[in-house]
């Protein structure tokens, strides 16, 4: 027998927003609330090796990209640093950070334990001229959470379970990140500093999604969360909210999804690498050491059985009014896609494996909902410098 959203303890603050967590609730109906409290906590805890292996690798590519020694650039993707749960296009990346972010910017993800309440981890990004240049990581029994609001007496690892808004908490704590910041780098003392407020439900969802569509057009309902339920706060926002940024999560979710898949895919669809340390030959073990189940449970049952929605499916479905008390109440937490053509990794005449390890595809949001799906359709397989072109 599944389990279902009453089995998710009551004592978890952010439990009405789960069944937002699509990919968490599929993991949870099977495994159970125990599991996937294991599941969080060894995330968080081996956050460092998934941002590492990303980064490094978005600056790796970057670097070559301006070198021009990468070819097919307009079909090599490797993780975003604004933020690293979503694939940016190589040849796309300076012009879409300098729009969204500005010139010089730093970017500080402060990422909240569900479980807790408290600050799990933050990881803090820069890029010049719109390509990433340095990254940073702290974990929760690191020191430099002990550091004190100037006004407030408050230690940094306190301030959000103290202050209990995340807009506020994020105003809170950049006070402490530009201090730290002009400490540590102060060449960039005057650039621009955006701290993003995330809950690890909302983090580890958005990494287990690999449609490109799907994970931006989640990010919306995270960031939309206040307008479209009774929940009273964001399941993650930015403080301050970039001008360009603020005008996109204004529209709604389809145009929003659509602009930034724009920005960031050509508009086409992109069924991002699972770039876990031991996933889709990845170095490491800890991923398939631990929470190997997630693999058969997410992407390998998209893959073979539901398949993946295509960019129009994406646009054109209906989600459940989280307004609504008997939502709840009947736990009908179905999103609702029109009839198509899904993705399987049989219909692109690829593998399981293949799959998890990056494909760009030629469908975009023009695409009728009627076009089949067929290996034709496959650009790239693979990401950053390891992408192997096949058009």
């Amino acid at each position: 027998m599944p389990y279902t959203y009453g089995d998710i303890k009551d004592t978890i603050k952010t439990k009405v927003y789960f069944p937002m967590n699509r990919n968490l609730m599929m993991v949870h109906r099977e495994m159970g609330w125990d599991y996937m409290e294991m599941a969080l906590t060894e995330t968080i805890r081996n956050f460092y090796d998934i941002v590492k292996l990303r980064l490094d690798e978005a600056i790796q590519t970057s670097k070559l990209v301006l070198e021009g020694k990468l070819e097919n650039a307009d079909k090599i993707f490797c993780y975003y640093f604004f933020p690293p749960v979503i694939c940016i296009r190589s040849d796309l990346q300076q012009g879409t950070t300098t729009l969204l972010y500005g010139e010089s910017t730093d970017t500080t993800y402060v990422v909240i334990s569900d479980l807790t309440g408290e600050i799990a981890f933050l990881l803090n990004t820069h890029s010049e001229s719109g390509i990433p240049v340095e990254w940073w990581l702290v974990h929760s029994e690191d020191e430099l959470l002990n550091r004190r609001h100037i006004k407030l007496g408050w230690k940094l690892r306190d301030i959000p379970a103290k202050t209990k808004d995340l807009t506020k908490t994020g105003f809170r704590l950049i006070d402490i990140f530009k201090d730290i910041r002009n400490e540590r780098t102060p060449q960039w003392a005057q650039s621009a500093y955006n701290t993003l407020m995330v809950y690890s439900g909302g983090m580890c969802n958005a990494g287990l999604e690999q449609s490109n569509y799907e994970v931006i057009s989640y990010i919306w309902e995270g960031v939309n969360a206040k307008k479209i339920s009774t929940f009273g706060d964001y399941y993650f926002c930015f403080t301050p909210w970039p001008p360009f940024l603020t005008t996109l999560f204004g529209m709604p979710r389809a145009n929003f999804t659509s602009r930034f898949c724009g920005l960031s895919s050509g508009h086409k669809l992109y069924l991002h690498q699972m770039q876990f340390p031991g996933v889709a030959g990845n170095p490491g073990t800890w991923y398939m050491d631990t929470i190997p189940e997630t693999v058969d449970i997410v992407w390998r049952k998209k893959l073979e059985k539901i398949g993946y929605p295509t960019p129009s499916q994406t646009l054109q479905m209906e989600t459940p009014n989280y307004a609504k008390k008997e939502i709840y109440e009947k736990e009908t937490f179905e999103y609702k896609y029109p009839k198509g053509d899904r993705i399987t990794a049989e219909k692109l005449g690829l593998s399981v494996e293949e799959c998890i390890s990056g494909v760009y595809l030629d469908l975009d949001h023009e695409t009728p909902l009627n076009e089949k799906i067929t290996p034709d359709k496959v650009l790239a397989v693979g990401l950053g410098r390891q992408t192997q072109s096949k058009k």
